[in-house]
């Protein structure tokens, strides 16, 4: 049986981000979930591949010559809020010319919606994490044998659709084979401004998040398992953790594939002291340079020195807000000053500082809280910052605040670019105002000279620096 996951052509020039999944692409980051998946059915024999036509700049009558002359058996494809229109798109094109093949939908929006992505009795859903799920499906697809035990599926039958029971997310990560780099056509179009190396690549050493901010989408992987536990357990799933050892056993396998950058794709990489230096001592001599997410209460000196020693180049901080009630009433369980210190120690070890800045999160928020966080910005000498809106995404707490209080612009949710347009609006800060508060702060970082001077080096060239203005602004 051979199987080729996709990702189809945007149906309106804007190619979403799936890794993430929140927003618009800035840049190529290889989508190590669906990468992982690919893996395991490989373990198990199939045939797979992997076409990706963002990178191949197919135009939709290229991506549908290929369907013509394609013989695959199954066909996969990794949806985001953003590119539900796009895949769904893909799915009748598919329909059209290659009639009853089947069709797999995964990630966070099959997750959440999973009875908008079933069709037809041809058409499935892998809800959750991906990996045993898909290859039971595919093993049942393959012996044609009946499919109503397979835990996290969604199917069509006899016209009903059915949403069998939830699997428990997978326990030992350590079992699962590395993810199918080898499948990337064009390695080299990978790649991430902030560690300015290629090729470049991703890696995730953990599943999961204890916090409980009430608007958190960390990736896409995430909040798709998240939507799926929430559903049945109304909790959020367990954090499990790879061992050191096999994070080291990766990167080592990386370095002899000729990797010279890697982002740690994790909610959050630092879970305690030891792990998190084990793993950095491992990995220092490979000569790798990464960079990865954490809490800044998680941050200690030995942490933060043990990680600039293995050649980490950033550490994104989700800083959210530099107002403590703003804090309090999203749930981020974490200090002002907390924050402020991290930045300092990740400054000290010659770290880059990456922080992400959320307007309108809570009622809160006004245009003296907005300039307050530009203004502790510029005082601290952040590194890169990252300003978006806050969107209220189904599944998450903020979403059915936002409900209860009207706060959606269009009556309900909206995929929408974070980085650019804001889905709701408060009496006293309407969405035209986020918007522009948005835009006004990303301006007066971006286009600041000290930004410019900085990161023209690693970003490559005025043109990749308007590239990247184009997406902002």
């Amino acid at each position: 049986m051979k199987i080729t996951f996709l990702v189809p052509p945007p149906i309106d020039g804007n190619v979403p981000e799936r890794v993430a999944g929140c927003a618009y692409l800035l840049y190529y980051v290889p989508n190590i979930f669906l990468l992982s998946a690919a893996a395991v059915l490989e373990k198990e024999g199939y045939e797979v591949k992997y076409v990706e036509t963002t990178i191949k700049k197919w135009e939709r009558g290229h991506f549908l010559a290929f369907l013509r002359e394609d013989l695959s058996d199954v066909y996969s494809i990794y949806s985001v809020n953003l590119s539900q229109k796009t895949d769904m798109q893909a799915w009748q094109d598919i329909r059209r010319i290659r009639g009853d093949v089947p069709v797999i939908f995964f990630g966070p929006a099959p997750s959440d919606r999973p009875a908008e992505f079933v069709c037809d009795e041809h058409t499935y859903v892998v809800r959750g994490e991906p990996e045993y799920t898909m290859r039971e499906l595919i093993q049942a697809l393959n012996a044609r044998s009946g499919i109503r035990g397979i835990q996290s599926v969604s199917f069509k039958d006899n016209g009903e659709i059915v949403h069998n029971a939830t699997r428990e997310p997978i326990e030992n990560l350590d079992v699962l084979p590395f993810p199918a780099r080898h499948l990337l056509e064009e390695r080299e179009v990978y790649y991430n401004p902030k560690l300015g190396e290629r090729p470049f690549t991703a890696v995730c050493t953990s599943r999961g998040c204890s916090y409980r901010c009430i608007y958190c989408v960390p990736s896409s992987l995430s909040f798709s398992r998240e939507l799926e536990y929430k559903h049945y357990f109304d909790k959020k799933p367990p954090v499990r953790k790879r061992s050191p050892e096999n994070i080291i056993e990766e990167f080592t396998l990386l370095k002899s594939q000729g990797y010279k950058a890697v982002n740690v794709q994790d909610d959050q990489f630092v879970w305690g002291e030891e792990r998190t230096i084990k793993i950095c001592d491992g990995i220092k001599d490979l000569g790798i340079v990464w960079g990865c997410s954490a809490r800044s209460d998680h941050l200690s000196e030995p942490i933060v020195k043990a990680m600039a020693a293995a050649h980490c180049k950033f550490i994104d901080l989700g800083v959210e807000s530099f107002n403590q009630e703003i804090l309090d009433y999203v749930k981020k369980d974490i200090d002002v000053k907390k924050n402020e210190e991290a930045i300092g120690l990740v400054k000290k070890y010659g770290i880059s500082a990456k922080i992400n800045i959320m307007f309108g999160a809570s009622p809160l928020e006004t245009m003296e809280t907005i300039k307050k966080n530009m203004e502790e910005v510029k005082r601290l000498k952040v590194d890169q910052v990252m300003y978006n809106i806050a969107n209220p995404f189904p599944g998450t707490d903020f979403y059915k605040t936002a409900k209860e209080s009207n706060l959606f612009v269009y009556g309900e949710y909206k995929p929408v670019n974070v980085a650019k347009e804001a889905n709701i609006a408060y009496p006293h800060l309407s969405k035209t105002d986020l918007e522009r508060a948005v835009r006004r702060a990303n301006f007066a970082f971006f286009l600041s000279p000290r930004f410019i001077l900085k990161n023209i080096g690693r970003l490559g060239s005025v043109d990749s620096l308007k590239a990247m203005f184009r997406k902002l602004f």
